[in-house]
């Protein structure tokens, strides 16, 4: 009729034909084919069903509104995308290119947004998927109430069923809260869109699962392995695949299938061929694992949770099982088990087992000490004060997380934690270690002075000292003691302990030797007769000496005296001046140390025979007056003890008595005579014991 016009240069011989119909009506079609032999026809009555959208109404004006009702913005899959006038007019249809192609079991996204969001709104939209021209609540695709989001979202399920043509799709808003169908709006406005739901002729894509060509074993059920196949709309429709033909399983021998699909607008795939050949043996044998995957801490032993093995007819041949692995139980890692079966036909099965070795045992902490004690003062490396050990991992790969300060200037407890982590990620408990900062160092003592130390007898020891420090504390609060003592008047060698204390009660000694030795030589003492004047043919008696010692007694060393007389000898063996001269005594002495005096000298001047005076000046052996010459003091001394007391005078060359004093008979320590106030020269000491008399002549310088 008139009111059906053919657009985009199609016509009622197109296979696909574009239609405009101009009057809400329906339409039957009916569909012609004709070739030489004739014709056929197939005719649907009210095939097409064309409604007329109304124009909907607006109450109120959107103007009274705040400006935030209204919609500035709609998307929908398959070509609708436009901003538009938010708030005018009343009822829009958005013509041009904003319309939306949507397909037969297909989905689409469809976006709806305001203006502003001050006000709270009903949105709402409707497709007309029945193409009656009407708007029905089972056509609603969006329903939003009482809204102030800026956008609202939804998707859009097409029937797989969906009719084929051209359709509208109608937004509308108003006010929260009141009157919005698809025909009125209360404050709000309209507008509508084309949606088309059109032909798809393009055929789906198929191809085989699997071989063109396989087995099935006879008296066996037969399970096809299908095909893959793709739609330009639906995607994935390998689950639609239709078999044409089938699989006789009782009888050995070749069958063969063809395989299509289709998609909802009934477009069919190419076919596909397969040829299945039902054989005797097939199946084969199989393998079953008992358990499934294993898993075993890292140097622990694997063992095999086993398997069975049977051929096609059943029969157990597990011990014919091929097990090949690359396990290593000292590597963390996954590792493949495979078991492998062949039958007698040479037909085979696998299995694979994964084994996982793994570390889940957490590092150990050990403290070297606990409490740990360190030395106030001196640098501390917290993470050395602990041993970390692990299973697997070398201390390269394990992470120790140390918490905590100790303040090495301070004595006191300070307590650290120590946490670590290996490359498994197992963590060890946390370890708290009491660090003790202490003064555990010994102070410092050096000895001054020589050590050994030789030391001289019978001289007062003085010790040469020591120093002390401390690493710590200042060197006056050391606290030096020593143990041991020095005889020094017995030779030999003596220890001195130092012991020295730190007010931490840290100790530190040392010892020091002290060798008493004699090193002093012995003194011949000539008792100040150091010159004889001997008269010529006199018999010479050697006057007394002393050796003086810092050691040995003058009585233990007279056997060591060695006296060596320069005057010849009379005829009895004894020393006499022969001739007139001057002649020399000499005496050395060795003490028990080994020491050796200097050698004395004594002067012996022979000289003519004496007169009677002279002959009293020789004194007797047993009595000294020394020295002579003097400078002013003379002493008389006493070898042994006499029956009475000595009186001495001093006489001058004329006889005259100078001094007169007395020596005590008994006493043996010399009586010492001061002459200072005497003009120098010569005199004469006269000493009366019993009734005995001695004179000497002295020299006064």
């Amino acid at each position: 009729p008139g009111t059906a016009q053919f657009l985009s240069g199609t016509s009622a011989t197109s296979k696909n034909p574009l239609i405009r119909f101009t009057q809400r009506t329906k339409y039957t079609v009916k569909l012609v084919v004709r070739n030489s032999f004739g014709s056929d026809s197939i005719t649907i009555t009210d095939y097409v069903n064309i409604g007329a959208y109304d124009q909907p109404a607006c109450l109120s004006s959107i103007g009274l509104s705040d400006g935030s009702i209204g919609i500035s913005r709609v998307s929908l899959t398959g070509g609708i995308d436009t901003a538009t006038n938010p708030i005018n007019p009343c009822y829009e249809m958005v013509g041009g290119n904003q319309s939306a192609n949507l397909y037969r079991g297909s989905k689409g996204v469809l976006s709806v947004s305001r203006p502003g969001v001050s006000s709270p709104m009903d949105r709402k939209v409707w497709i007309d998927f029945n193409m009656d021209g009407l708007f029905s609540n089972d056509e609603l695709v969006m329903n939003e109430l009482n809204a102030q989001n800026l956008m609202k979202m939804d998707t859009v399920t097409v029937s797989t069923t969906q009719p084929l043509g051209t359709t509208r799709m109608r937004i509308g808003v108003t006010y929260a809260g009141t009157q919005l169908n698809s025909s009125v709006t209360f404050l709000g406005l309209f507008k509508d869109f084309v949606v088309n739901f059109p032909q798809d002729t393009i055929k789906p894509m198929a191809s085989l699962r699997g071989g063109s060509t396989v087995f099935a074993e006879i008296n066996k059920t037969y399970n096809d392995s299908g095909i893959v196949a793709t739609d330009n709309i639906e995607g994935n429709i390998s689950s639609k695949y239709e078999i044409i033909g089938s699989v006789d399983n009782t009888k050995v021998g070749p069958n063969y299938l063809k395989y299509i699909v289709r998609d909802l607008y009934g477009n069919v795939s190419d076919t596909l061929y397969r040829t299945v050949f039902v054989i005797i043996n097939q199946t084969g044998p199989s393998i079953l694992l008992t358990g499934s995957s294993q898993y075993i801490e890292v140097y622990g032993r694997y063992v095999e949770p086993g398997y069975v093995a049977t051929n096609n007819n059943g029969i157990d041949i597990t011990n014919q099982v091929i097990l090949t692995t690359n396990l290593d139980t000292s590597k963390i890692g996954l590792y493949t088990n495979n078991y492998t079966i062949i039958d007698a036909f040479g037909l085979s099965a696998q299995a694979t087992r994964l084994v996982q070795v793994g570390d889940t045992t957490k590092p150990v902490i050990t403290p070297i000490s606990n409490p740990f004690i360190h030395q106030v003062g001196t640098a501390i490396n917290l993470p050395s004060i602990v041993q970390v050990r692990d299973n697997y991992w070398s201390k390269d790969f394990i992470t120790l997380t140390v918490q905590g300060t100790v303040n090495v200037n301070q004595v006191g407890s300070y307590f650290v934690t120590y946490q670590a982590k290996d490359n498994s990620n197992n963590t060890s408990p946390i370890t708290t270690l009491e660090v003790r900062v202490r003064d555990t160092k010994a102070p410092e003592i050096t000895l001054l002075g020589d050590n050994p130390l030789d030391w001289a007898v019978k001289t007062t020891f003085i010790d040469p000292g020591f120093s002390a420090k401390d690493n710590f504390w200042p060197a006056n609060t050391v606290v030096v003691t020593k143990k041991g003592t020095v005889n020094i008047n017995q030779i030999g060698n003596y220890t001195i302990w130092y012991i020295a204390t730190d007010p931490s009660g840290n100790k530190d000694s040392v010892s020091r030797v002290v060798r008493v030795r004699d090193t002093g030589k012995p003194v011949i003492d000539l008792l100040g007769i150091n010159d004889i004047n001997l008269p010529r043919w006199r018999e010479y008696i050697d006057p007394p000496i002393a050796i003086v010692d810092n050691l040995d007694s003058d009585s233990t060393l007279r056997q060591f005296l060695v006296i060596n007389i320069g005057l010849p000898k009379n005829q009895e063996g004894k020393y006499f001046g022969d001739v007139e001269g001057l002649f020399n005594a000499t005496y050395f002495v060795r003490d028990l140390s080994g020491n050796v005096s200097d050698l004395a000298v004594r002067r012996i001047l022979v000289g003519p025979p004496v007169t009677a005076l002279e002959e009293q000046m020789n004194l007797p052996k047993w009595l000294r007056v020394y020295p002579n010459p003097s400078n002013g003091t003379i002493k008389i001394g006493l070898l042994e003890a006499q029956s009475e007391n000595l009186q001495i005078q001093i006489l001058d060359m004329q006889g005259k008595e100078m001094l007169h004093t007395t020596h005590l008979k008994n006493n043996l320590a010399s009586s010492e005579i001061d002459l200072t106030s005497f003009a120098k020269g010569v005199y004469l000491v006269k000493i009366k014991v019993d009734d005995s008399i001695y004179y000497s002549r002295i020299q006064l310088n």
